[in-house]
């Protein structure tokens, strides 16, 4: 296993808070903006970019803190060391502690807009997305964007991952939950797989791509 000093960790933005306190010492953290989440297009040059400025020989491994994220991480090449990137397709699996857990959550309800404190701090909860829209759009025509592409979902869950205290988003959350008309529930997440970056183990839970080679969606098809 290589010491935490010979890592470095490349994540979204809305990892923040859980990563500052679960990294062991030593470890470098780089966070990029949670805004790429909407613009997947742009997230593998950014990312690429970041893995390039790390000086070469100092690290042995990268850790990409993202899933698959609508294959916004294709492309992206291991130029320092080998890259090691959680098997799931977006970060709520993460946030759940397991792909196994995330696929019972929506099981049980799969029309589900999944939150994170740090989603509404980062004001990419839909009511904030909409006043994002409404920069480029009239207000109505904003709400209508939204309520298009929350119109087969039917619940609003604030994930709790006991680091980050969910009081103070609860609000927030709750006003998403009535404005759209949808159910609001409150689920128990875990720091289980944000843990398991640091050592990779089980090693079926993450991507390896070694030296030289290069992230492809196809290896994200076993979950």
């Amino acid at each position: 296993m290589t010491s935490p000093e010979r890592t470095a960790v490349l994540a979204c933005a809305v990892f923040r808070d859980e990563l500052d306190q679960l990294a062991p010492p030593g470890t470098r953290l780089v966070y990029l903006r949670q805004t790429l989440h909407r613009t997947p297009q742009h997230m593998a040059g950014e990312i690429q970019e970041e893995i390039d400025r790390i000086e070469p020989g100092s690290v042995d491994r990268v850790i990409l803190a993202y899933g698959l994220c609508s294959n916004g991480i294709v492309g992206v090449r291991a130029t320092r060391g080998r890259l090691l990137i959680p098997r799931v397709h977006d970060c709520i699996a993460i946030f759940l502690g397991s792909f196994h857990r995330y696929k019972e959550e929506q099981a049980r309800a799969p029309g589900t807009y999944y939150l994170t404190p740090g989603w509404v701090r980062e004001e990419k909860d839909p009511l904030s997305v909409i006043q994002e829209y409404a920069q480029r759009l009239s207000l109505e025509d904003a709400e209508w964007c939204m309520r298009e592409e929350l119109k087969h979902y039917t619940r609003v869950a604030l994930i709790d991952t006991g680091i980050t205290p969910v009081a103070p988003v609860r609000p927030r959350a709750r006003e998403n939950a009535e404005f759209f008309g949808l159910t609001y529930e409150e689920l128990a997440g875990s720091t289980r797989f944000l843990e398991s970056l640091f050592t990779a183990e089980p090693e079926e839970d993450f991507v390896v791509v070694e030296e030289g080679g290069v992230v492809t969606s196809e290896v994200f098809l076993g979950p």
